[in-house]
C-alpha cells in the first residue's frame, strides 16, 4: 500500500495515497478527552489510527487499543505509532483481544452510509459504507467497557433512531448529542453522540459545531502536544 504523510505539526499520520482519507470526525471525537490519571481507550474501526494517535499523545499515562480488522491498515497504524514515538498503544485485529469490562472510553467513527440509500463507490466501498450494523458496534462496546464506561460515536443524522435503539437495547444511557455542520447554512454532516453504560438517559444537546470555524489541532489541545 502506497502511503502519504499528513503533518499536523504536533503529530504526523500516514494514510493510503489512493483511497479514503479521514476527515473531521476523529478530531471532533477526541475533543476534551485529556486525563491526568490513567484511562483505557478503544479506537474501534481505527483505519490508519488517527484517533488512537491523538488519544495516546494527549494521555501519555493511559493506554489505547486500536482495533482494525484489515491487515493492511494494521501495518499503517503501527507505522503511525512509530513515527509519533507512541509506546502506550497497541493495534489489534479483533476486539476479542481486549479483556471484558476493562475499558473506560470506547470511540468509533464507523462507516454510516448504507447501500440501500446511496450509490456505492467502489473506491471507498469498505471505508465509507457500512459493513457492520451499529447495533453490533454498540454491543462490542458494552462487553469491553467498565460499568459507567463511556461510548462516543459519530453517526449520520438520518439514522439517529437506529443508534438510539441500539443504545437502549444494550443498557446505555444517552447523555450528549452534538450536531456538526460544514457551515451555519448547511444541514448537519454528522452527529457526535455520547452515552454511558448502565446509566439513565439524561440528554443534553450541546451547541452545534461549525467546521468552517473549526481548527482540528487547536481543538485537540495544542498545549497537550507541546508538553
Amino acid at each position: 500500500m502506497e502511503l502519504t504523510l499528513s503533518d499536523f505539526g504536533y503529530f504526523k499520520v500516514y494514510q493510503p495515497k489512493s483511497g479514503y482519507h479521514f476527515s473531521s470526525e476523529p478530531f471532533v471525537l477526541t475533543c476534551d478527552l485529556e486525563f491526568s490519571h490513567p484511562k483505557v481507550f478503544v479506537d474501534f474501526g481505527s483505519g490508519c489510527g488517527i484517533i488512537a494517535v491523538v488519544l495516546a499523545l494527549k494521555n501519555p499515562a493511559s493506554f489505547v487499543y486500536a482495533v482494525e480488522r484489515c491487515e493492511d491498515y494494521l501495518e499503517v497504524i503501527e507505522k503511525n505509532f512509530i513515527i509519533n514515538g507512541i509506546k502506550n498503544a497497541k493495534a489489534v485485529k479483533s476486539e476479542r483481544d481486549i479483556p471484558t469490562n476493562s475499558v473506560d472510553f470506547f470511540l468509533s467513527n464507523p462507516p454510516y452510509f448504507i447501500t440501500e440509500k446511496y450509490r456505492v463507490s467502489q473506491r471507498y466501498r469498505f471505508e465509507k459504507f457500512e459493513v457492520e450494523p451499529i447495533s453490533s458496534v454498540v454491543g462490542i462496546a458494552k462487553r469491553v467497557l467498565v460499568n459507567k464506561g463511556v461510548l462516543r460515536v459519530s453517526f449520520h443524522p438520518t439514522r439517529i433512531l437506529e443508534l438510539v435503539e441500539a443504545l437502549k437495547f444494550n443498557s446505555f444511557g444517552l447523555k450528549y448529542i452534538t450536531a456538526v455542520h460544514g457551515s451555519p447554512k448547511k444541514s448537519a454532516s454528522f452527529l457526535m453522540v455520547e452515552a454511558k453504560l448502565a446509566s439513565r438517559d439524561f440528554v443534553i444537546f450541546k451547541p452545534p459545531l461549525f467546521l468552517d470555524k473549526f481548527n482540528p489541532v487547536a481543538e485537540c489541545g495544542k498545549a497537550t502536544f507541546e508538553k
